[in-house]
């Protein structure tokens, strides 16, 4: 077996799962080694649409485990041209001189969600399984050969932090395995079967806001997916943009003139209300102002969204 020289691009949430779960996990190898390779390089760059901006994390990583880092607009391929392979994960930006020492980790079991934002999408779909596939990029969106795959399952009301949290460790598993392989000379990939293949479009700020015309569960589902590490499901209440950042179903009543987005009580000494959906109630149990601060709710006779 000959060992490797890996470099890692990680970037956002998933790249920083990652990183944490390869080097301060459970399973974590010596600091700056996979199990027959040795990490030499990893880029990141900031993050935008997040909460927060996981490069800190990321860069803290680096110096903690002495990694050499490199920033996006410092990348030169002179930084990787001696790398056996180079693993992508959370990166979104196009690279000079792709070959096949690249290997490319989505967070889909694809064919299935190609594109952007697939766990979030799967999610919102109400999917019990989720996953990582690696696979070599070519010049079609995701449509690749795959190298491996790691799947997972999640609860019905599981939110996106988590689940990200869960796929880090998946990522991580995934990448020991082809590296292994790599080492011992069997890295090989298998065509995805382009019939079964569906898509995931992106997300921009528009897409963060409810729909309260929606089944209850539904928009339950949204806002799970939408949520930490993301900005959160966003309404009008009162005039004000507000976030949504918690919610679950409550037993529905019987409105033979339904109004979806109204307002039916107070709850909690306003810290939550609940909201007639399309199919369904929804209890809100947290929501934030403009401002970021915890909201309560005072007034009864508003419908949100307007």
């Amino acid at each position: 077996m000959t060992e490797r020289r890996v470099s890692l691009f990680v970037a956002g949430t998933k790249g920083a799962n990652l990183l944490r779960a390869l080097f301060d996990g459970p399973d974590a190898p010596a600091p700056g080694f996979f199990p027959l390779a040795q990490v030499h390089l990893v880029a990141s760059y900031s993050s935008s649409g997040l909460s927060h901006d996981p490069r800190a994390e990321i860069m803290e990583i680096c110096r903690r485990h002495g990694l050499l880092y490199r920033d996006r607009h410092e990348l030169k391929t002179t930084d990787y041209a001696a790398s056996d392979l180079v693993l992508l994960a959370g990166w979104q930006y196009l690279l000079p001189d792709i070959d096949d020492r690249f290997i490319v980790f989505h967070d889909s079991l694809l064919p299935h969600l190609r594109g952007f934002n697939p766990t979030v999408t799967a999610l919102i779909l109400g999917d019990r399984r989720v996953g990582v596939t690696a696979f070599r990029p070519d010049e079609g969106v995701d449509t690749g050969p795959v190298y491996g795959q790691e799947a997972l399952a999640i609860r019905e009301t599981a939110r996106i932090g988590e689940v990200y949290e869960a796929l880090g460790g998946a990522y991580a598993r995934l990448a020991r395995r082809l590296v292994e392989r790599a080492a011992m000379g069997s890295l090989a990939a298998t065509p995805q079967d382009h019939s079964a293949a569906t898509y995931s479009l992106w997300r921009n700020e528009d897409d963060y806001t409810i729909d309260w015309t929606r089944a209850a569960s539904a928009i339950r589902r949204f806002v799970d997916a939408v949520s930490w590490p993301y900005l959160g499901a966003k309404t009008r209440y009162r005039g004000a943009e507000i976030r949504i950042d918690r919610v679950m179903e409550i037993p529905d009543l019987r409105f033979p003139l339904r109004q979806p987005g109204k307002i039916w009580t107070l709850s909690g000494n306003g810290e939550g209300a609940d909201v007639v959906c399309g199919e369904g109630m929804l209890r809100i149990l947290a929501a934030r102002t403009p401002d970021a601060q915890p909201l309560r709710f005072t007034s009864l006779r508003q419908r949100l969204g307007e």
